[in-house]
């Protein structure tokens, strides 16, 4: 009997130590995943930075310093402006990011018309898609109604959406707004026909300082924060947002759910 109950003590020891060991292995392989995520992060955020602002500088110091034709101005002016407005919208986003991480974002709550945020950011989407000759279309119910929430971040959430699918829809391409009922939620659907998220990084997409591959980022800029924030967003109002797409090359869909006042 005490032969049975030592070998019963060895073999649970045995199993702790399996299991610590497991344990151990699992946080150093999380641990080097965070590290090589940060790496890249870091990578990503100084290539992002010095791209527009080596652009301003360059036409910075070349203005002054000869007599450009009308045209050759205009374009540098356009340039300089374009490349601002970049560089503000990364800061923007690194700021928004930290704040998240403090939890130190805040909502200015009121109700809101989600069919005038839409509006407003396909405005301010416009011209990106303009240049790409990409078709922004949008089916509005306005009847919807109302929900609680702060109409600027409500903004920012439709805006990044809209700006995610023009980045990675190609020339011609087509992106569709919908803001329809479900029962007591207001939904809203951005899709495109870009081109589209792998089936094995789409539990990922809105993951922070994740991207699916370095190399596509950088050749459509960005740092892949905006839909890690977005989320955040639709969660602080209350909401969800899933991602769905079929794979590379059959765009995607985003669709947010609010909850109606």
């Amino acid at each position: 009997m005490h032969f049975l109950q030592a070998g019963a003590n060895i073999l649970a020891e045995a199993i702790q130590r399996q299991k610590a060991k497991e344990t151990l292995q699992q946080q150093s392989e999380e641990l080097a995943l965070a590290n090589r995520l940060k790496d890249e992060f870091l990578a990503t955020i100084s290539h992002e930075l010095r791209t527009p602002l080596n652009s301003m500088l360059g036409w910075a110091k070349l203005l002054p310093t000869r007599n450009f034709s009308p045209e050759t101005v205009s374009k540098a002016i356009e340039t300089i402006s374009r490349n601002t407005k970049a560089l503000a919208q990364l800061i923007e986003d690194v700021l928004d990011m930290s704040d998240i991480i403090r939890g130190r974002l805040n909502l200015q709550v009121e109700p809101v018309s989600l069919d005038l945020v839409i509006e407003q950011a396909i405005a301010s989407i416009n011209l990106a898609a303009e240049a790409k000759n990409i078709q922004i279309c949008s089916h509005i119910n306005d009847s919807v109604g109302l929900v609680m929430g702060d109409s600027t971040r409500l903004q920012q959430i439709v805006w990044n959406l809209l700006s995610n699918s023009v980045k990675f829809t190609p020339n011609g391409g087509k992106v569709e707004v919908r803001l329809t009922r479900i029962n007591n939620q207001a939904q809203i659907q951005v899709s495109d026909t870009g081109r589209g998220i792998s089936a094995d990084f789409l539990p990922h997409v809105f993951d922070r300082f994740r991207q699916e591959d370095g190399s596509i980022t950088r050749a459509y800029g960005g740092l892949g924060l905006g839909l890690a924030i977005v989320r955040y967003l639709v969660e602080l109002h209350g909401g969800t947002i899933q991602a769905e797409s079929s794979g590379y090359g059959k765009g995607a869909t985003f669709t947010v759910l609010l909850p109606l006042v």
